[in-house]
């Protein structure tokens, strides 16, 4: 049985924050087995493209180092091997 991080229905940053704190909360636990990252296929899109899917495959593909990523016949889910704790994404200065 897999873990599962569901990440269906938020915006991209909201998605990666709680990918990374879900992510390294168990990765502190001692879990190393592969984890079902739910993502879906993609109802919010920019440019054809599925947001969520395509943005947290390039996060995958930028942290090899933390991360290994399998995808899935199923579009809607990719795999990732835990290897370390991911970095929090630096937050996004607010100007007015």
């Amino acid at each position: 049985m897999y873990n599962e991080i569901d990440l269906h229905q938020m915006n991209f940053d909201d998605a990666l924050r709680v990918f990374i704190t879900k992510y390294n909360a168990l990765y502190k636990k001692g879990e190393r087995k592969e984890i079902k990252v739910i993502h879906g296929y993609g109802s919010k899109f920019l440019d054809g493209e599925a947001v969520i899917r395509t943005k947290i495959r390039q996060f995958f593909s930028k942290n090899k180092d933390c991360v290994r990523m399998r995808i899935d016949l199923n579009p809607g889910v990719t795999y990732v091997m835990p290897l370390k704790n991911l970095p929090q994404p630096k937050k996004k200065k607010i100007g007015f």
